[in-house]
C-alpha cells in the first residue's frame, strides 16, 4: 500500500504541473473535441512510458545526453517555437468532430509525443523520479514497476478528467474566445521554445 500511495502522491503532484502538455490538452480538447484530446494524451503518456522504460535501463547514457545538451535544448526549443508559430498562423475552422478520421488520429498521438519528449523538463523529472524510486525508497524492480504504473493511472485519469471538463466548458465560449485560447496556448508553446533555448 505504501508503494501504491507514493505513486498516487507523484501522479497527483505530475497532473498539477502546468506545463505545455497541459495547455495544448485543454486546447486540443476545446476547440477539436473530447475525444481528439483523448488520442493527444494518449501520444504524451505513450511518449512518458517510454522514457520511464529508458530511464530504468540507460540512465548513465541519458544523464551523459542531459549534461551535454546544447543541441538538445536547440532541437526542442525550435521545434516548440515551430509547433506555436503553427497554432497561432492556423485558421481552419474548429469543429467538434464526434469522429475522429485516422489521419487526425496518428497527427493527434505523434504531436502529443513529440511535444512532451522535445520538453527536457519532461526527462529530467522522469530521471529525478527514478533516482528517488531506486535509492530513496529502494524499491524492487517489481515495486518500481508497481510504483510508476500507479503515477501513469493516476495521470491518465487526471489527464481525462481535465480534457472532459475544458470540452464541456468549451460549448458555452463562442468561435472568437476558441481561436484566442488557440492564440494563447501558440504563444505559450512559442514562450516554452524561447525559455529552452536560452535557459
Amino acid at each position: 500500500m505504501g508503494i501504491i500511495l507514493e505513486g498516487f502522491i507523484t501522479g497527483l503532484l505530475l497532473s498539477i504541473f502546468v506545463g505545455a502538455t497541459f495547455f495544448m490538452l485543454i486546447e486540443t480538447s476545446m476547440t477539436r473535441g473530447f475525444k481528439a484530446a483523448l488520442w493527444f494524451d494518449l501520444g504524451v503518456l505513450t511518449c512518458d512510458s517510454l522514457i520511464i522504460i529508458a530511464v530504468y535501463f540507460f540512465t548513465a547514457a541519458i544523464n551523459r545526453v542531459l549534461e551535454n545538451n546544447f543541441y538538445f535544448n536547440i532541437a526542442g526549443g525550435i521545434a516548440f517555437i515551430a509547433f506555436g508559430a503553427n497554432y497561432i498562423l492556423s485558421r481552419r475552422k474548429e469543429k467538434h468532430h464526434l469522429n475522429v478520421k485516422n489521419s487526425k488520429v496518428i497527427k493527434l498521438i505523434l504531436n502529443g509525443f513529440f511535444i512532451n519528449l522535445l520538453n527536457p523538463a519532461v526527462i529530467i523529472f522522469w530521471l529525478g523520479s527514478m533516482a528517488v524510486a531506486l535509492t530513496h525508497f529502494k524499491l524492487s524492480g517489481r515495486q518500481t514497476f508497481l510504483y510508476f504504473a500507479t503515477i501513469m493511472t493516476i495521470v491518465a485519469i487526471l489527464d481525462i478528467t481535465k480534457a472532459y471538463f475544458a470540452y464541456r466548458l468549451s460549448h458555452m465560449l463562442n468561435p472568437r474566445v476558441l481561436r484566442g485560447i488557440k492564440v494563447m496556448s501558440g504563444i505559450i508553446m512559442i514562450g516554452f521554445g524561447i525559455y529552452i533555448l536560452f535557459k
